[in-house]
């Protein structure tokens, strides 16, 4: 079978290959450089111009599974077929990996890698990313959690915060339990959650790669959440599996590790802090906390700021929330402003 496939014409040139149906040249080309295996299809690959090589393997980076049916229609086009054999295919990364390193070896094979791995990513839930947050949520309503735990990883981090916080409490400490702990998944599953939802926004009349890493997607997640959010979500997640909590922790800014940041720092950062929100947040802080804020005030400022926090009298937990979470939002402007360096625990403290 190889052999006769290899003695058709232009087959592999995308210009000719005729659409006669829904189907891609490119999807085509994939699908049966998939069916020839990857020594066969990398000897025929590395003769094909890079562009073409490009959009064959988004394409093969796109298929998570191909089945017997479909892979017989598309290879009819170009040889007549053993239909005996069925079995599914199995495309994604790793299989684009191997064919197109395996024609132009490692190194520029890895820069055309870059380009597929991008197009193939940002392919996936784009019904999604261009939904509107209130129909995401509708069309998620009885899916479980690691349904939406897949979806969230894969969107943007603001949109999956905003759809974090409309949850329920319960979901939504089972969802980032979900995305905190996601690994290696299935690109089918993926796929088959995409194709999904995609179906359910159409129906609902929206006109709007590698598996994620769980910890860098909650972490992008909960830094665009309301204080009350992350606060249960981290107590949640404590609670359940405290060494991912301490990841998550370790890799974002909490209120409370100003506590551990440097003196120059915590005067800069109390230089775009206005004195009503640093008052209402240091109501509900750790002792630490606002010590580590007086000793880094002038005398005089230091005995404004406790006037004022006396003068408060009882304040509301969402308003202390709304506070620090200003606070946090000032931090992390500077820190990537480069203007501080963000230390969250004492093991990171900087040695000058």
């Amino acid at each position: 079978m190889n052999t006769d496939i290899l003695k058709v014409g232009n087959a592999f040139d995308l210009g000719s290959i005729h659409k006669n149906n829904k189907v891609s040249g490119a999807k085509k080309a994939a699908v049966l450089l998939m069916s020839l295996g990857n020594d066969v299809a990398s000897s025929i690959i590395k003769n094909l111009p890079e562009k073409q090589i490009q959009r064959i393997g988004v394409e093969i980076a796109n298929i998570h599974t191909i089945n017997a049916s479909d892979r017989r229609t598309i290879l009819k086009e170009f040889v007549e077929m053993n239909k005996e054999k069925e079995f599914i295919l199995e495309g994604g990364m790793d299989c684009a990996k191997s064919i197109i390193n395996g024609a132009l070896g490692n190194q520029k094979g890895d820069k055309i890698l870059e380009v597929i791995k991008y197009d193939a990513y940002t392919k996936i839930f784009m019904s999604a990313r261009k939904a509107d947050v209130d129909k995401i949520l509708n069309c998620i309503q009885g899916e479980s959690a690691q349904t939406i735990a897949i979806i969230l990883a894969h969107i943007q981090s603001e949109k999956s915060a905003q759809i974090l916080c409309k949850l329920p409490e319960k979901l939504q400490e089972e969802v980032a339990l979900k995305v905190g702990s996601m690994s290696n998944i299935s690109p089918a599953i993926i796929r088959a959650v995409d194709i999904t939802l995609e179906k359910k926004l159409n129906d609902s009349g929206s006109t709007e790669i590698d598996s994620s890493n769980g910890v860098d997607s909650l972490v992008e997640i909960l830094t665009n959440v309301d204080r009350k959010t992350e606060k249960n979500i981290l107590s949640f997640l404590e609670s359940k599996n405290n060494s991912l909590a301490e990841k998550i922790k370790s890799s974002m800014f909490v209120f409370e590790d100003i506590a551990n940041l440097d003196s120059i720092s915590i005067q800069k950062v109390l230089k775009e802090v206005n004195l009503k929100d640093i008052a209402i947040a240091l109501k509900g802080s750790p002792e630490e906390v606002s010590e580590t804020i007086f000793k880094n005030q002038s005398q005089r400022a230091s005995q404004v700021l406790r006037e004022e926090i006396y003068l408060l009298g009882s304040v509301k937990v969402s308003q202390v929330e709304e506070s620090q979470q200003n606070i946090v939002s000032i931090v992390r402007r500077l820190d990537s402003e480069g203007a501080i360096t963000l230390v969250r625990s004492p093991e990171d403290e900087l040695v000058v």
